[in-house]
């Protein structure tokens, strides 16, 4: 009799209980998003964003809209931008991590993918075209537009004949306006930030006498706005668009392509002293080359490399560094003086990290060859630039990589060579100093937490959520917290709690 009544404790206690519908799935959260303070799993199933901070062994959880499904980090902020809701009625939520509190938004459209600007002012949502919604037919060419300042959303319609856009790119902040160029299947469309309710500019980038599409596959402003910049997928030249000054009226553009080799691969801006140019890479040709936005040929500068390098990035005010995944040589050109230097490296990179303000590089290899991290640091001589690379052996490939937001250090997760366990690396990139702390499970990912001076370190093959938390530079296995299962913090309010 006691038996009885008991098992009918425990069946009215499971039929009773507030989580449901937790049971009919499995937790599927989200990617893992870092601000400065806290890292953040938004869980669809129980409509909760859980909190970990290093300052707090136990988790906090905010309740949610039913229905998220795309979570991102509003730059210079605390705050996570959560798309939810549902076909009819979609939503944006604005997490504040620090209060713990959201802002509800409409989200004036069914969207999937979030983009910001570097400054965190404006957000982009966008269409996946992949993607089922719950709708049988949709617009992907409208847009949604967050001003982050005032909290609202605007809708826009930029009316192409391409299906979703592949990306968005923002210029840098102007006077009266902030220029916005969205990357199509079969041209860019143009708008200002700050007044939604102009029209945007449509380019078209097929070539002349061309019957084939030209996918963007990249943009670039320049530093005033003035010129765009843009490659696409199966062209030689930089598409080169000039822009207009107009505030109040779609911005005017005319189109140039501008030649400079075979094989384009990358641009990168210009040093500012240089003018109105770009730089880029042609694989085809071997060549880094300096182009005139107006495609003036006596401007055009040229660095033979003698090995076909597919990436550029500045590495100081008037110096670009060259690489390739599947090249062991790297070469700095310093655009205004014409010295170079080339360095020869262990093994082929897989990982680059620029820091201008240190004038370094810290390449991360772990493909053909010995599995290292390297620095590479320049010297001035007369008539050439001397590049030193020091190099520390790991272990193994890294299975994680981090630079500190100021690039100061380098977070690497390394496996030993024999087990199951891990260790968090920093490096010193000034002083090639080593700290080294073991924790107890293979990283997946890395986490610079700033303001708190911590690194996160999310554990692989751990669906409820399982990360490992240490100041940076730590050495010590008693000053890492672990956090295991936090997915599941508040799921049994579910789902009466839905919003």
């Amino acid at each position: 009799m006691k038996r009885a009544r008991l098992m009918l404790v425990l069946l009215t206690a499971c039929g009773c209980g507030r989580r449901g519908t937790l049971y009919d799935a499995a937790l599927a959260p989200l990617p893992l998003v870092a601000t400065d303070t806290a890292i953040v799993q938004v869980v669809p199933q129980t409509n909760r964003a859980v909190i970990v901070t290093p300052s707090s062994r136990t988790p906090s959880a905010v309740v949610l809209s039913a229905g998220a499904r795309a979570a991102v980090r509003v730059p210079n902020s605390e705050l996570i931008a959560i798309l939810t809701g549902t076909a009819r009625a979609p939503r944006l939520e604005l997490l504040d991590v620090e209060a713990m509190t959201t802002k509800v938004l409409d989200a004036e459209g069914v969207f999937d993918r979030l983009s910001f600007s570097p400054d965190g002012r404006y957000g982009v949502l966008l269409s996946n075209a992949e993607r089922a919604v719950g709708l049988v037919a949709r617009n992907l060419n409208e847009l949604g537009l967050l001003d982050v300042q005032t909290q609202t959303v605007a809708r826009l319609q930029i009316d192409t004949e391409s299906l979703a856009p592949r990306f968005v790119h923002f210029a840098p902040p102007q006077a009266g306006r902030r220029l916005v160029a969205v990357a199509l299947e079969r041209g860019v469309a143009i708008f200002d930030a700050q007044r939604p309710d102009v029209a945007p500019r449509r380019v078209a980038l097929r070539p002349a006498g061309s019957s084939v599409d030209t996918p963007v596959a990249e943009l670039l402003f320049s530093r005033d706005a003035r010129w765009l910049f843009v490659r696409a997928l199966g062209v030689d030249d930089v598409i080169v668009i000039e822009l207009g000054s107009e505030v109040g009226a779609p911005v005017n553009a005319s189109i140039n392509f501008v030649a400079g080799g075979s094989g384009l691969s990358d641009l990168e801006l210009a040093p500012s002293a240089a003018g109105d140019a770009v730089l880029a890479t042609f694989v085809n040709s071997t060549e880094l080359v300096l182009l005139d936005a107006r495609g003036i040929q006596d401007n055009v500068r040229r660095l033979p490399l003698g090995v076909a390098l597919t990436n550029v990035e500045l590495i100081s005010a008037t110096r670009a560094v060259a690489w390739a995944p599947t090249s062991r040589t790297m070469v700095v050109w310093d655009v205004l003086d014409g010295r170079s230097g080339v360095a020869a490296l262990t093994s082929t990179p897989e990982q680059v990290l620029v820091t201008p303000a240190a004038e370094r590089a810290v390449v991360v290899a772990g493909g053909s060859g010995l599995a290292a991290v390297s620095t590479l640091s320049i010297t001035d001589e007369p008539n050439r630039l001397r590049l030193r690379v020091q190099t520390i052996q790991l272990a193994k490939r890294p299975t994680a990589v981090q630079a500190s937001s100021d690039g100061a250090s380098v977070f690497l997760a390394v496996a030993p060579a024999n087990g199951t366990q891990s260790s968090m690396v920093t490096l010193d990139v000034a002083s090639q100093g080593l700290a080294e702390v073991q924790l107890d499970a293979p990283v997946a990912t890395l986490f610079h937490l700033a303001r708190s001076g911590q690194v996160a370190a999310e554990h692989a093959a751990a669906p409820y959520g399982d990360v490992s938390m240490m100041p940076a530079g730590a050495t010590e296995r008693l000053s890492v917290i672990r956090s295991v299962d936090f997915a599941l913090t508040g799921d049994l309010s579910r789902p009466e709690d839905a919003r």
